[in-house]
């Protein structure tokens, strides 16, 4: 009997798309190629994992399917451990070559590329791994970080070239996936797939975009004004270099027309976000502790021995009795999103006015967002928890960002309709409406709304105090200029 020809396996993770895709192209260029995505054991028992992130997953991979069929690329998606799921179609189809991006991701990802890695070279198969992000492996001075980041970014896009269709046994078979109980999902959630990719790049930069400096901070407006991309660049169905490449060409559009002024200005913010992405990413990247540890080791102990059950349980409910605090929870529940200064806000206000130790947090947050992106936000839990010795120091107020950004209510009373009957005046701090007042507006403060769970110039003084105590220390000093030194650029 005629013995299997090898195939060249493209292993995808969180790079679903077709175009722009270096590891696929060049597998194609290779020899007859197959596709693979493998649901994890590891990823569905890990403490960030939520149901949204493998709805929006399963939403990405129907448009892949689709996209990868058109080349004659047959996908093969399968549920288990991944050596075991390697071991298996090894043992059908010898693989030849294995291909991927490289993934920044927490500790169980980091131990599975481990296991895979050595699984290659007893095999003595070669696994060709390429640049998903501006992110460098083994990155000995970070100074120079910038230039090689614009190098990976800024290169041209990749061409994927197709192939003949491969005849059976290569059914594009779903293996054992879990659905999502559609109880657990986020009915606002945004959806994923190429398309939806597609659709929320062109009207940014067709319409959308040129609002996005003056829009970004408020979660009246930010919905729209803010790109969107974010699940989609944390899932790969678009490249970071794709999104600069539509920068350039819409910059390029706007000189032409002699057009700048405010669209402009919001493509620059836009795109500086686009280098805070690659410069969080490479953080975890040279720092995979800070998953778990205070990236500043001098802060040990600061909060950990203080957690307050209750506290934390109030605040994943969205029932602190800040209005602006639980409307940004509730509309998280069910949208799976929220802009940045608001999710700033969250975790300010968890640990400062809380006082409550990051991590616990930090994970309750990752399954709320269908965007986790571990760099990011283990990169900015810790920014905002104070935890790192060389960032501002920032407690929010939540009446303050009440006030600034929601003036008229409008989110409060659309994610709070508790708070319906309470006058825009009062909204801010429902607890504090005269009695009568309540009484003739039918609400009644601790009964229909809860009570503030702290009191907030108390507890706003106290963390203060607190914090910045911690920061003057001699020792916490000293270990900020390493800090520093690991994770500053020059930029």
């Amino acid at each position: 009997m005629k013995s299997p020809s090898s195939i060249q396996l493209v292993w995808f993770k969180r790079d679903l798309r077709t175009e722009d895709h270096q590891a696929l192209a060049t597998a194609l260029a290779s020899g007859p190629t197959v596709g693979l995505f493998v649901v994890e054991e590891e990823w569905l028992r890990s403490d960030d994992f939520a149901p949204c992130h493998l709805q929006f997953a399963l939403e990405c991979l129907r448009d892949l399917r689709v996209a990868l069929a058109e080349k004659g690329v047959p996908l093969l998606i399968r549920q288990g451990s991944m050596i075991e799921v390697l071991e298996s179609l090894h043992r059908q189809h010898p693989i030849h070559t294995l291909y991927s991006h490289q993934e920044t991701s927490l500790e169980w990802s980091f131990n599975r590329d481990l296991a895979v890695g050595a699984w290659c070279r007893q095999h003595s198969i070669p696994w060709r791994e390429f640049k998903q992000f501006g992110v460098v492996r083994k990155l000995k001075d970070r100074k120079t970080w910038p230039e090689k980041r614009t190098r990976i970014i800024e290169r041209p896009l990749i061409r994927v070239n197709g192939q003949i269709r491969l005849e059976s046994p290569w059914p594009e078979m779903i293996d054992g996936v879990p659905i999502p109980d559609p109880a657990q999902l986020k009915p606002g959630a945004q959806k994923g797939g190429r398309t939806e990719a597609h659709i929320l790049l062109r009207s940014f930069f067709e319409e959308r975009g040129e609002d996005y400096s003056g829009s970004i901070s408020s979660p009246n407006t930010a919905g729209d004004g803010c790109s969107r991309f974010s699940p989609h660049l944390a899932w790969g169905t678009l490249s970071l270099s794709e999104v600069h490449s539509a920068i350039q060409k819409k910059r390029s559009a706007l000189h032409s027309l002699s057009r700048t002024g405010k669209w402009l200005r919001s493509l620059e913010q836009f795109e500086s976000r686009l280098w805070w992405h690659c410069h969080f990413i490479q953080k975890l990247e040279s720092e995979p502790s800070m998953e778990f540890e205070n990236v500043n080791r001098e802060f040990d102990g600061m909060r950990e021995s203080e957690f307050d059950d209750a506290k934390f349980e109030a605040w994943c409910k969205g029932e602190t009795g800040f209005p602006m605090i639980d409307a940004c929870m509730r509309a998280l529940h069910r949208n799976g999103w929220i802009n940045f200064r608001m999710r700033a806000m969250l975790l300010s206000f968890a640990t400062y006015q809380l006082w409550l130790h990051w991590k616990k947090p930090a994970i309750f947050l990752a399954r709320q967002f269908v965007d986790f992106e571990p760099g990011i936000h283990y990169s900015q839990v810790q920014m905002q928890a104070g935890v790192t010795g060389i960032n501002t120091i920032r407690i929010y107020s939540p009446k303050k960002q009440l006030l600034d950004q929601d003036p008229e209510g409008r989110f409060i009373r659309a994610h709070l309709p508790e708070l319906s009957r309470v006058p825009v005046s009062d909204l801010a701090e429902p607890h504090l409406m005269p009695p009568l007042l309540q009484l003739e507006s039918g609400f009644q403060s601790g009964v229909h709304y809860p009570m503030p769970i702290v009191d907030p110039d108390e507890s706003y003084r106290r963390a203060k105090e607190r914090i910045f105590e911690w920061k003057n220390r001699s020792e916490v000093r000293r270990a900020a200029k390493g800090v520093l030194n690991r994770h500053t650029s020059n930029t």
